[in-house]
């Protein structure tokens, strides 16, 4: 009975307007914008894109001949402005204006010519996108806080535009067992397959902090 009404509290609180309009104040921080630009230049200068959790660089290697890179929730776009260098050209998708605004001038055109940011829902915007090649897909820790069935929706869309041969690398959490909190959500290997046909997961993320499962996975578009 507990688990169950839990469950609906969090239905209820974790509604698509709820949670834009809490990540969305974050970014509106009077001070967002200056931890925003260390937080990320420590990312990139630390190499976080190719960490454990994500291992971009080393997916990249295995899969020389893709140039275009899709960053899935890019937030204040510290991950988008590292994938810059290593494609020819990088998509940034961001719900929040606030966010869009921030990586913009953290990361202006005048030095990431090649990074295009989109303000907008991902399930919305990934249809509008064509790719006649292979591309890589990038999330970092943003579908393990939304709801099954958005995350549905992005891993649908994202299928659907993505050429064989295309990559992901999702630095969210999976486990043999689902567990699932009002803003945090541990996903099987079973439900991430069955979200993601036609996509040959591999499932090599390390243990995360919390101790409820492993964060990180790469899938090959068959």
């Amino acid at each position: 009975m507990i688990k169950q009404t839990l469950k609906r509290l969090s239905s209820l609180i974790q509604t698509p307007e709820g949670s834009f309009k809490r990540h969305n104040a974050q970014y509106e921080e009077f001070d967002k914008l200056e931890k925003e630009r260390v937080a990320g230049l420590n990312n990139i200068s630390t190499g976080l894109l190719s960490g454990a959790q994500m291992k971009v660089g080393e997916l990249l290697k295995k899969h020389p001949g893709i140039k275009v890179a899709v960053d899935v929730g890019s937030g204040s776009g510290w991950s988008a402005a590292a994938l810059s260098p290593l494609v020819e050209r990088v998509y940034g998708i961001e719900p929040s204006a606030a966010g869009i605004e921030i990586s913009r001038k953290i990361y202006p055109e005048t030095d990431y010519p090649n990074v295009t940011w989109i303000n907008g829902y991902a399930e919305i915007i990934l249809p509008s996108l064509k790719f006649n090649k292979p591309a890589i897909f990038l999330t970092g820790c943003v579908l393990s806080h939304l709801r099954d069935k958005e995350v549905s929706k992005i891993c649908k869309a994202l299928t659907e535009i993505a050429p064989p041969g295309s990559v992901l690398s999702f630095a969210e959490m999976w486990s043999d067992e689902s567990w699932h909190q009002i803003m945090w959500h541990v996903r099987t290997k079973k439900w991430w397959q069955a979200a993601l046909p036609g996509w040959e997961l591999d499932f090599h993320g390390p243990v995360h902090e919390s101790g409820k499962g492993n964060m990180g996975f790469w899938g090959v578009k068959k």
